[in-house]
């Protein structure tokens, strides 16, 4: 099996090491002088000179995936695995998923949250509705970029909107991790979107998100580049009592009137990568179409929407 890694920032690396357990014929494209022990071309003639290629992995900056995509279908892989968010802006999305379609090419747009052990606990959870009806929940996610992107942060996409920066798309996961928890869509109705800091950005660093669900439920989520350290959580409240989960201990709270339940659960982080891995080629397995595109080009309408009214 011959997959394809384009763009070897730290997600591509880590897609390229978890990858060594499923094929070691891996080429990469990209235009980085530090790659050793790896297969790497750093343009795409002599890149896509080395097919037939059954997967490529998209993972180059955001405001490139559909266009690298559309250069992709040509060479007719099996699937493509596109990184998150799956563009800037969603001009170009349903003209990509016809085109995948009629190649008969899956897809699958990387949140790998969905695979993140706490978070797939507090679904099984609310399933079982340990907190009854729910009234409503809140996310919240802060990561201080200079942390985050550490070699230079100006430089980095994150700190361009006209490639994809931003807390809205680059924080993407909460916004999907939501919806996919409550097992129904979200539908935006305010937003409140801006730069606060001094960053050396021109893209927004702080947003708050409002957002109803076809059932009735309130959704508010936060996204910040500011936070020191970096912390994801969540609250949700129901007829029953409220749990809640952050990063810090990933201790699951679950209070019901006077009485306290704490869940520890591991949290590996590259685990999270592995199944989502795994999941993914366990669907190449079947030999069948499959995709989560209409997933993820949902999620940029949302961003999209919000930022509009955003400027109101």
């Amino acid at each position: 099996m011959r997959v394809g890694i384009i763009g070897f920032g730290s997600i591509g690396q880590r897609h390229y090491n978890n990858l060594m357990q499923y094929t070691k014929d891996i080429v990469i494209l990209s235009k980085r002088k530090d790659i050793k022990d790896a297969m790497a071309v750093d343009n795409w003639r002599d890149f896509s000179s080395n097919k037939p290629f059954d997967i490529f992995f998209i993972t180059n900056e955001p405001y490139k995936h559909v266009l690298t995509a559309k250069k992709c279908i040509k060479l007719n892989p099996r699937a493509l695995f596109i990184e998150k968010p799956l563009s800037h802006q969603i001009k170009g999305l349903q003209s990509l998923a016809v085109a995948l379609k009629l190649k008969n090419i899956s897809a699958w747009v990387g949140y790998n949250f969905h695979f993140f052990h706490p978070l797939m606990e507090i679904k099984k959870l609310l399933q079982a509705e340990i907190v009854g009806k729910i009234y409503y929940l809140h996310i919240s996610v802060g990561h201080d970029l200079r942390q985050w992107r550490p070699r230079d942060y100006r430089l980095n996409y994150a700190a361009k909107k006209n490639q994809g920066g931003g807390v809205t798309l680059d924080l993407i996961h909460e916004i999907n991790y939501a919806s996919w928890m409550l097992e129904e869509k979200l539908i935006p109705k305010a937003a409140l979107i801006k730069k606060v800091s001094d960053l050396k950005i021109n893209t927004e660093d702080c947003a708050d998100s409002l957002f109803i669900t076809k059932s009735g439920v309130p959704v508010s989520i936060h996204q910040d580049y500011l936070r020191m350290p970096m912390r994801r959580g969540l609250e949700i409240v129901g007829s029953k009592g409220s749990l809640r989960w952050n990063t810090d201990a990933n201790n699951i709270i679950i209070q019901h009137k006077n009485k306290q339940a704490v869940k520890k659960i591991k949290a590996d982080r590259n685990q999270m990568f592995k199944d989502e891995l795994k999941y993914f080629f366990s669907l190449l397995e079947k030999h069948q179409f499959f995709t989560n595109i209409d997933e993820a080009i949902y999620d940029i309408y949302i961003i999209e929407k919000l930022k509009k009214y955003a400027k109101k």
